[in-house]
């Protein structure tokens, strides 16, 4: 409820009241709150925009949005959304107002109607943006069977018309490694269709979120999986992945569920399915390496070198690769100085205002390693003053 004070007197001056529907159903109290504040914000947006907004609530919603470590995704646009306001949030005095909101909130009028998803100035960014430029966006998901397994994938453009692909994987896989496999194969997908700006959106939590960087990775059998899809991602200009609900993403499951559960040899049916006797992790990304790790690689092979056993033991060869095994049993591929440089600056300039995790920590989760990363990693921590530096050995 609005309310505009008059010489001390409460005015209504709007009620605004709508139903939860879907994911918000499971939102917490406090995201419901800020919830509430952006569709009234969004609904009254020139109430919002000409006078001061005084939120009466026992919960503060703006601080709970300042307050989370990680603007990702749904937070972030409501915080973009509430930034243009001036808004501050008061512990209620007195009751009458509050009754009325709670009353409404009981008994919803309104329908369920969707958040709007553009942020202020999209609208002339919109009108800049070339045709070529538009986003494409990637649902996988991947299923696996009885000795074999499935990938379902859809590629969608803004105007709405899709690509639909399934794929047989006809080799033994796990259900991790056949999620793998669809994101690969719909990053392929999408890089021969000549797509520059990607959305990739997924129900798999563990290969998100090790996209992302956020979960470390154990597994040898995924180690490739995931480097095969950081050399993929380079092929386009932007590229972002979201975690996106099982009850979101049926299409693409139902398209995985029907390549694992299908046994066909000659007939193709309407929506074509592709037998695939080769993991999408091969060694057609493998360069050859003349550096630190070449050494290394051999000794692993031969059993010929000056390593100790115990230094050995830290490193791993899988398809080609060479990756460097951690502490707590975390795999991370060892790259060159070349490849390290890139790295270092993009992690850096990424999370440069962000001090909560070390550098050389991010990199770690990214999932990259090379033997001078911490004493590069802090030397270009403490030397940074806010803007984006440069690689520690390079001059001024």
């Amino acid at each position: 409820m609005l309310v505009q004070e008059v010489d001390g007197t409460e005015r209504p001056v709007y009620y605004i009241s709508r139903k939860v529907h879907g994911a918000e159903e499971r939102y917490t109290a406090i995201e419901r709150h800020c919830l509430a504040l952006v569709f009234t914000a969004q609904k009254l947006r020139h109430y919002f925009l000409s006078f001061p907004i005084q939120i009466i609530t026992k919960c503060d919603p703006v601080r709970f949005l300042l307050s989370r470590p990680a603007l990702t995704g749904r937070v972030a646009r409501w915080l973009l959304t509430l930034a243009e306001f001036d808004i501050s949030c008061v512990t209620p005095k007195a009751i009458k107002c509050q009754a009325l909101a709670d009353l409404l909130a009981q008994f919803p009028s309104g329908q369920c109607e969707p958040l709007e998803d553009c942020l202020p100035g999209d609208g002339f960014e919109t009108l800049a943006a070339s045709t070529d430029e538009q986003h494409w966006t990637l649902s996988f998901d991947g299923a696996a069977g009885s000795g074999s397994g499935g990938a379902g994938i859809v590629l969608q453009t803004e105007e709405g018309d899709r690509v639909h692909l399934a794929y047989k994987l006809n080799f033994p896989c796990s259900n991790n490694e056949a999620e793998y496999e669809a994101l690969i194969l719909g990053l392929k997908a999408a890089k021969k269709r000549g797509v520059k700006h990607l959305r990739i959106a997924g129900d798999s939590k563990l290969v998100v979120l090790q996209t992302e960087g956020i979960y470390a990775l154990k597994e040898p059998t995924l180690a490739s999986y995931r480097t095969t899809v950081q050399k993929l991602m380079k092929f386009f200009q932007s590229v972002s992945i979201i975690h996106k609900p099982r009850s979101e993403n049926r299409f693409p499951d139902a398209l995985a569920t029907l390549g694992a559960k299908t046994e066909f040899e000659k007939d193709r049916a309407c929506i074509e399915i592709v037998k695939m006797f080769e993991p999408s992790a091969v060694e057609d990304f493998a360069e050859p390496t003349e550096d630190w790790r070449g050494s290394i690689k051999i000794q692993l092979v031969t059993s010929v070198g000056h390593l100790s056993t115990a230094e050995l033991s830290c490193f791993i060869v899988l398809r080609g690769e060479l990756y460097y095994r951690g502490p707590q049993g975390w795999l991370a591929r060892c790259i060159d100085a070349k490849e390290a440089e890139e790295v270092l600056d993009r992690i850096h300039i990424d999370n440069c205002a962000d001090n909560k995790i070390a550098l050389y920590r991010r990199i770690q989760r990214q999932g990259y390693y090379w033997p001078t990363m911490k004493k590069d990693a802090d030397l270009i921590a403490k030397n940074c003053t806010g803007v984006p530096c440069t690689w520690p050995n390079q001059s001024a």
